[in-house]
């Protein structure tokens, strides 16, 4: 520091000293001239990266040439960041009294420290910028000078040894690779040799706001006629550990001779920079060309994205020709790859990218990588971007050896269960989750164990197919509907396909039948949750005639199709014309279960409840479920759907509308109405809380899962969201007309029906509604039922998440041990299943298995959602798959998106939604009939799209239309 006798006015400026040219020198003399004391702030290496992402010189080189200069500056400070206002601040505490300037060059609109001066009275002075030399034009005059003369960017790297131009090593790849978008292309761009990387040009923000013009003019030089894409490029997007992935702007089909267009681009994309706070003047700015005739483009994500699982997993779009419109999220069809599957089981149009993308894992090798691609017309790779997945930064691959051996396990499970059986007809066989009794969607697609070991106990081991068996249809037994294949639930199809034929078709025409029903379903898997309406023939209807062409087409002979038609209307007939007594025996069974239950809860509450005391009790309500409800339930199911099967068939044969058929199901009057109504009452004060849980409390959101608690340990899921939000009144308005009445019953008279048309939708009606007070009721004793388990664990010393991994046999068949052997024995059990499900959640797994390669190449088909109305509307999502009572978004007025709709989630038509999107489900689904009830506009089971509307805010949902428009 000089020492100077009088100090008036103290003038700051700022110094990188990198690179130093004659427009640093000026812009020292100049500050130097303004002022009796000249302090220059010299930035230390962290604060310099605001501006030169790489400096040449080290901290102590830059300041031996600042302190050199002392002919041009009083005094050198270190300053600590990009701002000088902390420095501003120290100088003017100093030399009190004394004015302070800051002086910069005028090429910047905002100066750094600007605001401070002004606040203090002081004075900014911008010095005029010299032109002539910059570090952007210094680097450009030398890549000039040595055009040309090296192999590739490695060797010209080397001849330099310039930082800024860093490339590959192999040590410690990912310290060099990831420090921005535009850097990795450029090193990895002279190395691939089975895809390709346009030709990039890179300029910095400060070269921008330096040197706009002469940039402006190499763009025009290096790709007029073509026009380009204007990408962004900062240090926090590419990071190893962390990711601003999608959060920058990036502009497409720029043209490259249009000055204004240019220029209006780049700024778009720093100003995007400046919105996310990330306004480094050292981020880059990437232009290359606007790649052509694009077939294929998309994402590929070398591993898992959210735990780093063995698989490539491909976001493409191959219809629109964009290259950014799976970034956008606007089109997108996934497909998941097993990384050490068989090459040759690759996806043909897919198989070039997966060797390309192995190259490129070869050069950067252990790290995950999300790579942008194209794929174009003369079948190139082109990769836009190679990034670090950053969330999977410190996971390993432990598991992978494990997996592949689980995965070996899972195709033998497949094989062995394909296998032919003498008592079914059909030569192989294929596994769904929605089939029949809709396990992914009344379960979810990743259960815990215990969920659905209760679904197998209760319904899908025996009570399904006895049911069928009681009604007139083949009997399939021995023969469980729902099997695992890992965590996922699946329904055998063979099985679930011989239980629909009636038991009068000779044996050789059901074979040709699951023939024929097996190769349906292989050609359109989007219909697994529709094979009751689309695929197979379960009943008579009056569309059969039309329909059953396909079968002669098929190779079925007329005979053939008249046995069937002759058998499926016999059938019909005698259920039909039975129903008011089969479906009054089975409430009278379903309705007596309550006696059982109160037996139990006075036994319970007269005792002192022990553990195991309150497992056998909890037998003896699944038991019970078994004998008295879930048989009945099943029975009533398929009434209710050979009803509905009929009246969509008179929609086909004109014989009644749609709007017909939307009015007289809305007019259906079940448990769900009642509850409105009662709800309404309690918000009116009428009937308390307890007397409303009396009713509704067993109910849960997930019926079969016992981590989720029921309505009356979670009262928050019935609070009204506003003061009085009384429920829309669903009043019926059903009237239906002499002509129409006339008509059904020529029909139904013409088909051989022997009902008219007062009858048969007396019996629809009684049908519906009686399998919804079924299903209400026999889930009072499941939930029961799970509520003494979850009980017993708890003075076990176990939570319900602790519970929830075990089985049946786990909980039932040690009832004769003593209750420390039972804790010793749980537990063990426990630790087990929780490995085996940390290893099963690796496991991609489809909707739909044909055969072992579906193990290996999960592509997920197109759901054809089943829309509910004709309605059409537009409105916010609200998420609610995941809520507790604690967490409930406002529901009134929007779009409700939920992933499974059983019973337990009625409490949503409390809050009156506007509408409804379930990502599982089938055409006549639980959620499917509430809707229907409520007159709801809905789409029940809309597959993958679910996903893409979740990221939304909100969406257009046309029934009519039959369509899904996700919104911005």
């Amino acid at each position: 520091m000089k020492k100077k006798e009088k100090i008036s006015t103290v003038v700051y400026s700022t110094l990188v000293a990198d690179l130093f040219h004659y427009g640093h020198l000026q812009l020292l003399k100049f500050a130097n001239s303004q002022g009796d004391y000249h302090i220059c702030g010299l930035l230390t290496d962290k604060a310099a990266k605001y501006y030169k992402k790489n400096l040449i010189s080290n901290f102590k080189e830059r300041e031996a040439i600042a302190l050199s200069l002392e002919k041009f500056m009083d005094e050198v400070i270190t300053q600590d960041e990009a701002d000088p206002t902390e420095n501003l601040k120290k100088i003017h505490e100093k030399f009190k009294g004394a004015q302070i300037i800051l002086v910069h060059g005028d090429d910047w609109k905002t100066i750094p420290g600007s605001d401070y001066i002004k606040k203090i009275g002081g004075k900014v002075v911008k010095h005029p910028y010299y032109t002539g030399l910059s570090d952007f034009k210094i680097i450009n005059a030398l890549l000039k000078r040595y055009e040309g003369k090296f192999k590739n960017f490695e060797e010209f790297t080397r001849y330099f040894d310039l930082k800024d131009f860093t490339y590959f090593n192999p040590r410690k790849i990912e310290d060099t690779v990831f420090s921005s978008k535009a850097d990795t292309l450029r090193y990895l761009r002279p190395l691939l040799k089975k895809s390709k990387i346009e030709k990039t040009f890179v300029f910095v923000v400060f070269d921008w706001k330096e040197e706009k013009d002469d940039i402006i003019k190499s763009i025009k030089e290096k790709f007029v006629p073509s026009k380009i894409v204007v990408r962004s490029s900062t240090i926090s997007e590419d990071a190893v550990e962390s990711s601003m992935a999608g959060c920058f702007h990036s502009e497409l089909n720029v043209p490259s001779q249009d000055t204004k267009k240019i220029e209006a681009a780049v700024n778009k994309v720093i100003g995007s920079y400046n919105e996310k706070k990330s306004d480094y003047m050292i981020n880059q700015i990437l232009i290359q060309p606007h790649t052509q005739d694009v077939a294929i483009s998309g994402v590929i994500f070398t591993r898992g994205i959210e735990d780093n699982s063995p698989y490539y997993v491909i976001n493409y779009d191959d219809q629109t020709g964009s290259t950014d419109s799976v970034t956008k999220g606007l089109e997108n069809k996934t497909i998941k790859i097993l990384r050490f599957c068989d090459t040759n089981d690759y996806p043909e149009k897919l198989k070039k990218l997966v060797f390309a993308i192995k190259e490129i894992e070869s050069i950067i090798p252990n790290i995950s990588l999300d790579i942008e691609f194209a794929i174009n017309k003369k079948d190139e790779i082109i990769i836009f971007q190679v990034r670090s997945i950053a969330v999977n930064s410190k996971l390993k691959n432990q598991h992978d050896e494990r997996i592949k051996e689980k995965i070996q396990e899972l195709k033998q499970q497949f094989e062995k269960m394909s296998e032919r059986k003498s008592h079914l007809a059909g030569n192989d066989n294929c596994f769904g989750d929605m089939p029949d009794w809709n396990p992914a969607e009344i379960i979810g697609d990743n259960p815990n164990y215990l969920d659905s070991c209760l679904y197998d106990y209760v319904i899908t081991d025996s009570a399904w197919h006895q049911a069928r068996t009681s009604q007139g249809y083949t009997n399939v037994n021995p023969a469980k509907l729902v099997i695992l294949f890992g965590n996922k639930p699946y329904v055998d199809v063979r099985n679930t396909f011989n239980s629909f034929i009636p038991a009068a078709i000779p044996d050789d025409l059901r074979q040709k039948l699951i023939e024929f029903y097996m190769e349906k379903l292989r050609n359109n898997p989007e219909l697994q949750d529709k094979v009751e309406f689309e695929v197979l023939y379960t009943c008579y209807d009056l569309s059969f005639d039309k329909r059953s062409k396909e079968l002669l087409n098929a190779g079925f002979t007329k005979n053939d199709v008249n046995e069937l038609k002759q058998s499926l209307l016999s059938l019909t007939n005698k259920l039909i014309v039975n129903s008011k007594k089969s479906i009054e025996e089975d409430m009278n069974s379903v309705l007596k279960m309550e006696n059982l239950r109160e037996n139990i809860k006075v036994k319970l509450n007269s005792s002192k409840d022990s553990p195991k005391a309150m497992l056998k009790e909890a037998k003896r309500l699944l038991d019970d479920c078994k004998t008295n409800g879930t048989v009945q339930f099943s029975r009533l199911a398929r009434l209710a759907f050979i009803g509905n099967i009929i009246l969509k068939s008179m929609i086909k044969e004109e014989v009644i509308d749609k709007n017909f058929y939307d009015s007289f199901m809305g007019s259906i009057e079940t448990v769900a109405k009642k509850m409105n109504n009662d709800f309404n009452l309690f918000l009116q004060g009428k009937i308390n809380q307890k007397q409303f849980l009396k009713l509704y409390g067993h109910l849960r959101p997930g019926t079969y899962d016992i981590t989720s608690l029921r309505y009356d340990k979670n009262p928050g899921l019935l609070k009204s969201q506003s003061p009085m939000d009384m429920l829309q009144e669903n009043k019926s308005t059903f009237k239906i007309a002499d002509n129409i009445y006339k008509k059904i019953t020529e029909s139904l008279k013409e088909h051989q029906i022997e009902t008219d048309a007062e009858y048969f939708l007396g019996f629809v009606r009684s049908a519906i509604e009686s399998r919804e007070l079924s299903k209400f009721e026999f889930t009072k004793s499941l939930s029961n039922a799970i509520e003494l388990i979850a009980e017993s664990g708890k003075l076990l010393g176990f939570s319900r998440n602790e519970v929830s991994q075990l089985g049946i046999n786990s909980l039932f068949n040690i009832l004769e041990s003593d209750e420390s052997e039972i804790t010793k024995k749980w537990k063990k059990t426990m630790d087990k299943r929780v490995k085996e499900k940390e290893l099963n959640d690796l496991i991609s797994l489809p909707p739909i298995l044909f055969s072992k390669k579906d193990f290996d190449i999960i592509s997920p088909y197109f759901s054809r959602s089943n829309f509910i109305t004709q309605k059409k509307i537009e409105g916010q999502i609200a998420d609610i798959t995941n809520v507790t009572g604690d967490n409930i978004p406002q529901l009134k007025g929007k779009i409700v998106l939920l992933e499974n709709g059983d019973p337990g989630y009625d409490w949503i038509f409390t809050k009156n939604p506007a509408g409804l999107i379930t990502k599982y489900g089938g055409v006549a689904s639980h959620m499917a009939i509430r809707a229907a009830e409520f007159k709801l506009p809905a789409a029940i089971g809309c597959g993958e799209i679910f996903d893409k509307v979740g990221l939304c805010n909100s969406v257009i949902l046309d029934c009519a239309a039959k369509k899904i428009t996700p919104l911005r």
